[in-house]
Formats: structure tokens, sequence, C-alpha cells
């Protein structure tokens, strides 16, 4: 089973490429990148570097057939240059490759979105999530799997790329991570946690409902489980 990771240098992305090569269940690991990765591709997995984001779909073969696609593909508006061209990468762009990896086999998608992700909110940065979860809802894989974060905490290269509520949420959220505090600010959670919790749920499938919304809270609640189970 193959598996292709969109995002891959992101903190979520990032988590998703670590853990799907950890998984015995893949035997390759693919990752579409616009510039060299900071990592060093190695064993199963198989970096794809094209500077020309509008080119990325013809990257996804049959050769490739990946069966499952983990995207964190995402931007920042500061980053972008605006919600228009924010929404281009992160809805149009996601919803275009999915569609390529649909028709070249892939039954499991597993996106992250944000929490508070709504198609009708008056929040530009929450719409704009909610109708990227509804459009790759209606693409009808087999297996969706929707990751709710709240605050993301970890290692960035770029302060432009901290997203919605910046480094600000991020700086709170380190504070009360795991502690009694942490629903005041939406359960922030760490990327490579969201990547864990997510390939975890792409390899473990059976009896569960055809899409799946997991919140922040949940998430890590499952990573929680996870660790106890590895000690």
């Amino acid at each position: 089973m193959n598996a292709l990771v969109l995002g891959a240098t992101g903190l979520c992305g990032g988590g998703f490429l670590r853990h799907a090569q950890e998984a015995p269940q893949f035997a390759k690991v693919y990752a579409i990148l616009r510039r060299e990765a900071p990592f060093q591709a190695a064993g199963k997995v198989v970096a794809m570097v094209e500077k020309d984001s509008s080119e990325w779909s013809a990257l996804v073969t049959n050769e490739m057939h990946p069966q499952v696609l983990f995207t964190a593909l995402a931007t920042t508006r500061a980053a972008a240059g605006g919600l228009d061209k924010q929404y281009k990468i992160d809805h149009d762009l996601n919803l275009q490759l999915a569609r390529a990896a649909k028709d070249k086999g892939c039954e499991t998608i597993v996106l992250v979105s944000s929490a508070g992700a709504h198609a009708d909110s008056r929040f530009g940065y929450m719409k704009m999530k909610g109708e990227i979860e509804r459009d790759v809802i209606a693409l009808n894989f087999k297996h969706t799997i929707i990751l709710r974060p709240g605050p993301l905490l970890g290692e960035r290269e770029n302060s432009k790329q901290s997203g919605f509520g910046g480094n600000l949420a991020a700086a709170l959220g380190v504070r009360v991570y795991r502690s009694r505090f942490q629903s005041w600010l939406g359960y922030p959670v760490y990327g490579d946690e969201v990547g864990k919790v997510g390939v975890h749920l792409a390899l473990n499938l059976t009896g569960k409902s055809k899409v799946q919304f997991v919140s922040s809270k949940e998430i890590l609640d499952i990573s929680s489980s996870l660790e106890k189970n590895t000690t």
C-alpha cells in the first residue's frame, strides 16, 4: 500500500510523513513539494519537487497509485498575499489533487481542517475551511477523515506560516497544553500529534463511518492512548 502526503514541510504534514514512513503497512510514501525538502528522503519516502503547483496533479500517476492521501496542504493569508490567493491553495489545489488521487484508485483521504470550520461561517478563514470539507466529502472517497485541530504547536520555519490566530495563540497554547485550562483555547495540539493520529485512523478503518470528524480534544485523547500502548 502506498501513501501520498501533501504539505509535508508543515507541522501536520511533517507528522503525516514521519508516522506514515514508520508504519509497516506502507510500502512507499510519496511527498509532493514546491521546494527542496528540509528533510532527507530515505527508505520508503519518495520526494517529488515541482515549483509549479499547477503541474502537481500530473505527478499523481498510476505507478504511484496512492491508496491513502494525507493532506495538510495550506498556507496563510499573509504568506499568500490575500484571502483569494490563499483560497486557491487551501481549497482549489487541495481539491484538484484529491480528484487526481481518487482517479488513480485512492480510497481514503485524511484532511487537516480547523476547529470552527463551517461553510456558512461569517469569518473568511472558517468559511474557507468549511467549504474545503464540504467539497472533499462530495468527492465521495470510500473513507474521509477530517481532522479539526485547535491552535497548532511546534517549530515553524516561517512566522508567516503561523496561521489563524498567529503566534500569540501558539504562545498561549504552549502554556495551557494538556492542562485544565486547555479548553479555554480550543485544545492546542502539536502538529506531530495530528499527523500521528491521522495515520493511525487511516490504518484502522474497520467499523468506522464513511466520514469521520475528529476534534482537537479527540486528537489529544487518541494521541495519549497511542503513547500508552507503546510504553
